[in-house]
């Protein structure tokens, strides 16, 4: 993942302070009071994370570069499959011209016409191979746009199993790492404010209590039911109308925190870009001034009876409060980024080193798995641009 800094716009985040695994709000708030209890512990584990690092590095290493293989790979196929679809379309605007040129028209066959109107017999055979090519023309052209699709239907499947062939690297690497007592969580939970984290916890739980009370809720009935009073999708668009694919989720180099798990897409924009919700849904978390993360804004859906977050982060502005029923016209912020210029001018938000959207897709009611964004939207390649939501 060779990577030039000053054009690099990027952010290296994290997901929380243990591996949360709650459907209901009970759970939640056990997992709460867990993890209170075991805060000074957390924050000695923090310290001694990147020592056993260190220890693991030649061990993990191959997993390392292996990962880095199949994000080359995934960028490759991907520009592959955006380039042959600008091909079929091409063609297909091609064969539609032909087509016309030779439609048949109110029952009469025009092309019968054409030879028809021969002034002799030699204008005649003439007119007849024209049309004879044509016709062979017309069917190369048809043949060529159907192998362009069938080639496109195998990149399509041979980006899936790279893409699986990826997770599944992570999460070898994952158990390597586990060997030292430390996880890819780990890594990224290292640079987490602990007290931030907690107290974002509690404001977001104080929300559901009050939601829970309000449906007649009981805390051991699941967040989904309750909260989405219905509510349900059938799949996510963009949460932005334009932007270029920055940087990619998945294992890689963080030039802040070094080697960690990015944790969703990140899409450059310029700042103050409208950011949308990916699919309809309601706002459960709003984060305001992260020292990593910036403006944070968190949406439930229920997608087809599944419960998935996305969360959009290192915006400038929020436009949406906790309870917001929203949908994908809504508008949840303005995209922001650029930490280190923020900072310098006195700002909050240190994780990023240029104006953009983080956006990820996560599983569950709690959000405690982070999924690979691709696998839901339909994102250009990598340093690639779109200009519309779908």
């Amino acid at each position: 993942m060779k990577k030039v800094l000053k054009t690099l716009l990027i952010s290296c985040l994290f997901i929380g302070i243990s591996n949360i695994n709650a459907d209901t709000l009970k759970e939640l708030k056990d997992q709460l009071a867990k993890d209170e209890a075991e805060k000074a512990s957390i924050i000695e584990r923090q310290k001694n994370i990147q020592k056993n690092i260190a220890s693991a590095k030649n061990e993990i290493s191959g997993l390392e570069a292996d990962i880095e293989k199949y994000e080359e790979e995934i960028d490759a196929t991907l520009k592959e499959i955006d380039e042959l679809n600008i091909k079929i379309d091409e063609k297909n605007k091609e064969i539609d011209n032909l087509v016309s040129f030779l439609q048949v028209s109110n029952g009469d066959n025009v092309y019968l016409e054409y030879v028809f109107q021969a002034k002799s017999f030699t204008d005649f055979i003439y007119r007849s191979a024209i049309v004879e090519q044509l016709s062979k023309y017309n069917d190369e052209l048809i043949d060529e746009m159907q192998d362009m699709i069938e080639e496109n239907k195998q990149l399509e499947k041979d980006l899936q199993q790279k893409i699986t062939s990826s997770e599944n690297t992570i999460n070898e690497l994952d158990k390597k790492l586990s060997n030292y007592n430390v996880s890819i969580k780990d890594l990224q939970n290292a640079h987490t404010d602990i007290e931030e984290e907690i107290a974002d916890r509690k404001k977001t739980i104080a929300y559901y209590e009050s939601v829970y009370k309000e449906n007649g809720c009981k805390e051991t009935e699941e967040m989904t039911a309750c909260l989405t009073h219905g509510i349900s999708s059938s799949g996510f668009v963009r949460p932005t109308t334009k932007g270029t694919i920055s940087s990619e989720w998945g294992y890689r180099t963080c030039p802040i925190h070094g080697k960690e798990l990015h944790s969703g897409i990140d899409i450059a924009v310029s700042m103050g870009t409208p950011v949308y919700a990916a699919s309809a849904g309601i706002v459960v978390g709003i984060t305001r001034k992260s020292s990593c993360g910036g403006n944070i804004v968190t949406v439930l859906h229920n997608i087809k009876g599944t419960s998935y977050r996305t969360r959009y982060m290192h915006l400038s502005s929020i436009s949406v409060s906790m309870g917001d029923y929203v949908s994908i016209n809504t508008e949840i912020g303005k995209s922001g980024g650029g930490g280190y210029t923020l900072k310098k001018n006195g700002g909050w938000d240190t994780c990023s080193t240029g104006a953009h959207l983080h956006f990820m897709v996560m599983k569950g009611s709690d959000g405690s798995t982070t999924l690979n964004p691709r696998n839901f939207v339909k994102f250009p390649a990598k340093n690639g641009s779109f200009s519309s939501r779908w």
